[in-house]
C-alpha cells in the first residue's frame, strides 16, 4: 500500500503545482488591474515595485491554496479513472476510501501550514502592503511642463510656458528632485534661464485675481527637496479686485520668486498610521482585541443597568427594556440587539437638549453596546475565517475525489471548471456568512464554517455512491448523464414497495 499512497501522491503532485501557479497567476493579474492605476506617474523605482507584487501574493496564496487542491485531487483521480485504473486497483479488493489515505495526509499537512501562514505571515504581509499603499499615496504624479499647455497640477494656481530651452532634443521640462550634481547649494538657488515666456494666474482666497508675466526664469527643488522655487526674470505682476473693478495694480520686477509647496515625489517610509486593520491581526492580536471590546461592553452595561434602576418601574421605557431584553438586567449582556425603538424615537425628539436625560443616555449606552458587539463578532469572524478556510483542503479532497472518479474523461477543462464553480459557490457562502456575522443574524462560527460542513455532507454522500456503485453518475465531454425525473421515479418507486411490504397481509 505504501508504494500506492506514493503513486497517488506523484500523480497530485503535477496538477496541483500547475493549478497553483495558474491560478496565482490569474488572480495575480487581476489584482494588478487594481493595482496599477494607484502606482503609475508616482516615479517609483523598480524595488519599490518589486515589494508591492510581493507583499500581494500572501492574500492570493491563502485564497489559491484550497482551490489548487480540489483541481489536482479532480485531475488525478480523473486520470487514474480514465486510464480504469480505479476499476482495476477496485478489482483487487482496495476500495475508494483506500485511495483517499495519502491525499488525505497530504491535505492536512498543507492545512495546518496553511493556519500558520495564515496567522503569521498573511497579516504582516496584508499591513506591510496597506502602509506601503498609503506612502504610495502621498506622492504626487511627476509635474512635467510642456510648451504651450496650461498645467493646473497646483491648486490655485496655473502654469503657461511658451518656450522651454532645448536639452538633449527634448522639449519639455520634468520636476525630478535633482542629483546632487546637479544642484550646486554653494550658489544658492540661481540658475540658468530653461524656461521663457511665463504667464501664471492666481485666484487668492479674497477672490482678487492675479496674473504674472515674465520674460524668463527657471525652476529648481528647495534643499529639503519638498517644495519647489520658480524664478521669474523681467515681468510685471497684475492684480485686480472683481468687486473693485475700477483699481487695477500693476507691479514691474527684475526678479521674483514662487514657491510650489508640497511637490516632494520622492517615497518616505513610515507615514502611514501604525494601526492594524481586521485581517491584519494575529489570532493572538484578535484575542487581546476580543477580552479589550469585552471589558469595554460590559462596563457599558453596567452602567446601563444603573440607569434603568434610577427610572421608575412604572415607567413604560422600562417595560420596553423587560420586553426587548428579558426580565434579567443580567441578560443585557448575553443580547447583541439594536436598542428599542421607543429609545431611538424618543432620543430624535428631545435631541440635544436633553443629553442628561436618563432615558437618552441610556439609548447612547445600549448603542455603543451594539456597536461594541458588532465589533466582537467581526473579529470572531476573521479569526474563524484563518482556520475555516484551510480547513477546506481536507473538504475538497473528500469532494474532488469522486467527482474526480465521476468525470472520468473530461480532461484538465472540465476539472478547472467543476473546481471554479465549486469555488464560487463556497466563497458566496463564506461572504454572505460574514455579511450575517457583522450583523449579528448569524453567529461567527456557524459564518464561517458552514460552507465546509455542507460541502463535506456533498463529499461524503458521493463518496458512499461511489462505493456501493448504485447509481451511474457520468461525466463527460458533453455533459453530466443525470435524469432527474427517472432519480426520483425510482426512488418513488422504491418507497411504495418497501411501504407495500410493511403493510400488513389480509
Amino acid at each position: 500500500m505504501k508504494i500506492l499512497y506514493r503513486y497517488i501522491l506523484s500523480e497530485l503532485a503535477g496538477p496541483f503545482v500547475l493549478s497553483l501557479s495558474l491560478l496565482t497567476f490569474i488572480l495575480f493579474m487581476r489584482h494588478m488591474v487594481f493595482l496599477f492605476p494607484k502606482i503609475v506617474g508616482k516615479n517609483l523605482g523598480w524595488p519599490v515595485i518589486a515589494e508591492l507584487l510581493v507583499l500581494s501574493l500572501p492574500f492570493i496564496l491563502a485564497l489559491v491554496l484550497p482551490m489548487a487542491v480540489l483541481v489536482a485531487v479532480i485531475m488525478a483521480f480523473g486520470r487514474l479513472s480514465s486510464d480504469n485504473e480505479i476499476t482495476a486497483l477496485q478489482s483487487l479488493g482496495v476500495p475508494v476510501h483506500r485511495l483517499m489515505v495519502s491525499p488525505l495526509a497530504a491535505a492536512l499537512a498543507l492545512m495546518f501550514f496553511a493556519i500558520w501562514f495564515n496567522d503569521r505571515v498573511l497579516p504582516e504581509s496584508n499591513h506591510k502592503y496597506k502602509d506601503l499603499l498609503m506612502d504610495i499615496a502621498y506622492l504626487k504624479p511627476t509635474f512635467t511642463l510642456r510648451e504651450g499647455v496650461i498645467m493646473d497640477d497646483f491648486p490655485g494656481r496655473g502654469l503657461l510656458v511658451n518656450r522651454i530651452k532645448e536639452q538633449e532634443g527634448k522639449r519639455n521640462l520634468t520636476l525630478t528632485a535633482p542629483d546632487n550634481s546637479q544642484l550646486d547649494l554653494s550658489q544658492g538657488l540661481e540658475g540658468p534661464a530653461e524656461l521663457f515666456g511665463i504667464i501664471i494666474t492666481e485666484n487668492l482666497g479674497s477672490e482678487t485675481r492675479r496674473t504674472i508675466v515674465a520674460d524668463s526664469g527657471y525652476i529648481r527643488f528647495t534643499p529639503d527637496r519638498k517644495d519647489a522655487i520658480l524664478n521669474l526674470y523681467h515681468g510685471e505682476i497684475q492684480e485686480v479686485d472683481p468687486r473693485r473693478q475700477e483699481k487695477f495694480q500693476r507691479m514691474f520686477f527684475t526678479r521674483h520668486q514662487i514657491r510650489l509647496p508640497d511637490v516632494d515625489n520622492q517615497l518616505q517610509r513610515g507615514r502611514a498610521a501604525s494601526y492594524r486593520s481586521d485581517r491584519e491581526l494575529s489570532l493572538k492580536m484578535i484575542e487581546e482585541r476580543i477580552k479589550s471590546y469585552r471589558a469595554d461592553l460590559d462596563s457599558v452595561y453596567a452602567l446601563a443597568s444603573v440607569l434603568i434602576d434610577s427610572l421608575a418601574s412604572t415607567d413604560s421605557l422600562v417595560a420596553a427594556l423587560k420586553r426587548y431584553y428579558g426580565d434579567s438586567l443580567t441578560s443585557l449582556a448575553l443580547k447583541s440587539k439594536k436598542p428599542p425603538e421607543e429609545l431611538s424615537s424618543l432620543s430624535r425628539v428631545r435631541g440635544r437638549q436633553s443629553l442628561n436625560d436618563p432615558q437618552i443616555r441610556l439609548f447612547s449606552f445600549l448603542r455603543e453596546a451594539s456597536f461594541t458587539q458588532h465589533r466582537i463578532f467581526a473579529l470572531k469572524v476573521e479569526a474563524w475565517k484563518k482556520i475555516s478556510i484551510p480547513f477546506a483542503s481536507l473538504v475538497f479532497v473528500l469532494l474532488g475525489v469522486p467527482l474526480g472518479i465521476i468525470t472520468r474523461k473530461g480532461g484538465a477543462g472540465a476539472s478547472i471548471t467543476i473546481s471554479i464553480s465549486i469555488f464560487l459557490v463556497y466563497w458566496i457562502f463564506l461572504i454572505s456568512g460574514e455579511t450575517l456575522a457583522d450583523r449579528t443574524m448569524l453567529t461567527p462560527f456557524w459564518a464561517m464554517w458552514l460552507a465546509n460542513f455542507i460541502f463535506l455532507a456533498l463529499g461524503i454522500w458521493l463518496l458512499m455512491i461511489q462505493i456501493r456503485g448504485k447509481y451511474s453518475l457520468t461525466i463527460i465531454k458533453s455533459g453530466l448523464k443525470l435524469s432527474l425525473p427517472e432519480l426520483l421515479r425510482r426512488i418513488s418507486n422504491r418507497r411504495s414497495g418497501t411501504r407495500q411490504m410493511q403493510e400488513p397481509q389480509p
